[in-house]
């Protein structure tokens, strides 16, 4: 009888989505042929901005649609993507970090001027741009232009309560704001941060100076495998919070992204080791609230977590002996964070409270 109910349960879960999701493909529909029924064409980007509403203030999608580029012109029609309310479907072509460049020459025949496009790089080197990203002498096109998919990599929508600034904990230029503590080595090179093994494979840590309580976090780096390293999210004295490690675990089988409790194991598991790229740059984004700890690596989920520790602390970069590791790098490019402001703190600031 407790199976039945569990099968019939399952049958009406599967049911009730099967209708959300037919019901929102209806409305797709309806509002297309009602504009053709009507002799009116669909603005570029209409149907894209059902879901990806922050597109319609995002530069690189304004400045292209002021010239009649939608989003299909790089990414395809995307008929299935646009029809797909679980959001499964990826669009019809998306570009890696390496391919950006080659993908914009086709349109922006100016950037095919070398002199020019490093005299700017060289102009903005080691400096945030306006949308926050520090400029290093990798940089690509959307480092520069634009805040194109950042906010969506870290999973969430900014809301009222949250701050519209993006911190770059990291200038590109040196450790200013950063203290190294332990036996790691920790300099500044081309542009990254470079984190090795002491004198005696000693590992260590770097700590920001400043202390965060609730904020967004994306953290971009590569890596030499194998490594041990990984993200502290909260630290105040010798009390640490979790950490997202950087890592390849074997036994039990876990990979980068997942979240460690010191002296309490593994709270959060990250089962798909192809999510990172062991060969290029990849980007690790966190949402810390409260007790609550979200991870994405490289856009796609990890999951959510409710830890142990402190409420507010130093956000830190680890990098640990380990065998196999002996001469491991961690190198980072790049540190945003935004606060997560309070609502009642925001209400108290406007009364002069």
């Amino acid at each position: 009888m407790m199976r039945s109910n569990a099968r019939a349960g399952r049958s009406l879960a599967w049911l009730a989505t099967g209708i959300v999701v037919f019901a929102c493909v209806l409305v797709v529909c309806f509002v297309g042929e009602l504009r053709a029924k009507q002799g009116e064409k669909p603005m570029v980007n209409d149907l894209c901005y059902v879901c990806h509403l922050d597109l319609k203030t995002e530069e690189i999608t304004t400045v292209h649609l002021a010239k009649g580029v939608g989003c299909d012109k790089c990414h395809g029609p995307s008929a299935h993507h646009m029809h797909d309310e679980m959001l499964m479907t990826k669009p019809d072509v998306l570009f890696g970090r390496t391919e950006v460049e080659d993908m914009c020459r086709t349109c922006h025949v100016e950037h095919k001027d070398y002199v020019a496009v490093e005299a700017f790089r060289k102009k903005w080197l080691g400096r945030p741009r306006p949308n926050g990203r520090a400029i290093t002498s990798e940089s690509v096109c959307t480092d520069c232009h634009g805040t194109h998919n950042i906010v969506k990599q870290m999973g969430t929508e900014l809301k009222e309560d949250q701050t519209s600034d993006w911190i770059t904990a990291f200038n590109g230029r040196d450790l200013t704001g950063w203290r190294p503590e332990g036996g790691a080595l920790w300099v500044v090179e081309g542009g990254r941060i470079v984190g090795k093994l002491g004198r005696k494979a000693q590992g260590g840590e770097l700590w920001t100076t400043e202390q965060y309580e609730d904020y967004l976090m994306a953290v971009t780096f590569r890596a030499t495998w194998p490594i041990h390293a990984g993200i502290w999210l909260r630290a105040m004295g010798t009390e640490r919070g979790p950490r997202v490690e950087i890592f390849e675990n074997p036994r039990p089988a876990a990979f980068t992204g997942t979240v460690a409790l010191p002296g309490e194991g593994l709270a959060l598991v990250n089962l798909r080791q192809d999510l990172v790229d062991r060969d290029t740059w990849n980007t690790v984004s966190v949402k810390v609230e409260g007790d609550r700890v979200a991870v994405w690596l490289n856009g796609e989920e990890i999951g959510v977590v409710r830890v142990k520790g402190p409420a507010k602390g130093r956000i830190g970069l680890h990098i640990e002996k380990e065998p196999a590791s002996r001469g491991a790098e961690l190198c980072v490019r790049e540190v945003l964070i935004q606060r997560i402001g309070k609502a009642e703190e925001k209400a108290s600031e406007a009364s002069g409270g």
